[in-house]
């Protein structure tokens, strides 16, 4: 074992430490996190080696996207940890939101938005037996504080993917509808509802660091 970095985390490790301080600026300095991720890096270096020496090019392109992403993911943790002693509360009160959550309460959402429901209403998908379980760690989360959170988050949209999501989720689409609707193949049209999906869910913190 010679536990040196390979060449290409002195290429990641700035690109990863300046996205996530333009994120949590606030609350840590690029260079605590280029330390971190240089920590994290050299605590598998002789494997990750290994694996960006791979000789397949897609290969090895597929294994320098997954470091990425797994040093990311490291580094966002380390953020959020500083973000919650900096201000004073634990990193388990955080909420986070998978799509899947989205998806199932997004009609509702929307409805409160066009036809002024009352969100309220929609506690009663509690006593029916309906998704209520928030992605963790917001195990304690409240269904109503969850519904305003991404009413709020949808209103920051562009006018673009809020048209996508009340067609797929409040008028119930089929993927074949939005195609004719979007004039696309249907493999795009799933790819914009997820997107437009996804950034709902970056508005509301992202995918969970956790998992």
């Amino acid at each position: 074992m010679n536990n040196q970095l390979h060449p290409a985390f002195f290429d990641f490790v700035p690109s990863v430490a300046t996205s996530i301080t333009r994120r949590y600026r606030q609350w840590v300095e690029r260079d605590d996190i280029l330390q971190e991720c240089y920590t994290w890096a050299m605590g598998r270096a002789d494997h990750y080696a290994e694996l960006l020496n791979e000789e397949n090019k897609l290969q090895r392109t597929i294994n320098e996207k997954r470091i990425i992403w797994q040093m990311r993911r490291h580094a966002e943790r380390y953020a959020r940890k500083e973000k919650a002693k900096k201000s004073g509360y634990l990193v388990n009160d955080e909420s986070f939101y998978d799509t899947i959550v989205l998806a199932q309460l997004l009609p509702h959402v929307i409805s409160s938005v066009i036809d002024g429901t009352v969100l309220e209403q929609a506690q009663q998908l509690i006593d029916d037996g309906q998704p209520k379980k928030p992605s963790a760690p917001a195990e304690g989360g409240v269904l109503l504080a969850m519904l305003i959170d991404i009413k709020k988050a949808y209103l920051k949209l562009d006018i673009e993917d809020k048209d996508i999501l009340i067609k797929r989720y409040h008028e119930s689409l089929t993927l074949q509808e939005m195609a004719n609707y979007l004039g696309c193949a249907v493999s795009t049209a799933d790819r914009r509802c997820i997107n437009s999906l996804r950034k709902l869910q970056n508005l509301l913190g992202g995918e969970s660091p956790y998992n």
